[in-house]
């Protein structure tokens, strides 16, 4: 029991933002209360994982609470997928204190009760689960979420994955650059040779001007 409370413990060290669970896929997971850990920033119940899971029939048409039907908890309950982990107990985090009173939850969770929820895993600890509904054993449906969920990132297209190799060379644009880049040294030569003429006419005469001097 000690080392299970420790446990929990570490818990609270964890983040506990959205972004920081698989929230691209809702999982239902049911069970009974086996610890209760009651307090902020999050209270945390470790739920013993009734096996087999399998979503109940009807889950997406069942009453939730207004406020996260507006953010899209229905649109969840349609996607939610049987918890499959490995781990035979999970630990749920849930809302602050406050806001589980607020929303109409203000006595704690007992062990031995037993719950539903609709969540999500951690992505690094696969123990932790974070949901956005939970069911208690009388019925009640009390949301755990009060924002949009992030969005997951997009697949990434063709065009972006064959972005670092190079596209093939317009051969009309490859001539007028090569033509473009000649130019200058062309130009270049020309005054050179110009300018070389010059001097070798300038040097003729001073040297033609110097004999008649002496």
């Amino acid at each position: 029991m000690k080392l299970m409370i420790s446990g929990l413990a570490l818990l609270t060290t964890l983040h506990h933002g959205w972004e920081d669970f698989r929230t691209e896929r809702p999982l239902y997971v049911s069970g009974t209360v086996s610890e209760v850990r009651w307090g902020n920033p999050h209270p945390q119940i470790r739920l013993r994982v009734a096996t087999p899971v399998r979503v109940p029939s009807g889950l997406a048409e069942r009453p939730i609470p207004a406020e996260l039907e507006e953010l899209g908890g229905r649109e969840v309950l349609r996607r939610t997928q049987a918890f499959d982990g490995r781990d035979d107990e999970v630990v749920l985090i849930l809302a602050p204190v406050e806001r589980l009173t607020a929303w109409g939850m203000p006595d704690r969770v007992q062990e031995g009760e037993r719950m539903e929820a609709v969540g999500y895993v951690h992505r690094e600890h696969a123990e932790e689960f974070r949901p956005e509904l939970i069911i208690r054993q009388d019925g009640r449906a009390i949301r755990q979420r009060s924002v949009p969920l992030p969005q997951s990132p997009p697949p990434a297209s063709p065009s972006s994955e064959s972005g670092s190799e190079a596209a093939p060379a317009d051969p009309a644009v490859s001539d007028g650059s090569a033509g473009a880049g000649a130019l200058p040294w062309l130009v270049g030569g020309g005054l050179l040779a110009g300018g070389g003429a010059v001097v070798a006419v300038w040097v003729r005469r001073r040297r033609h001007g110097t004999s008649r001097v002496a």
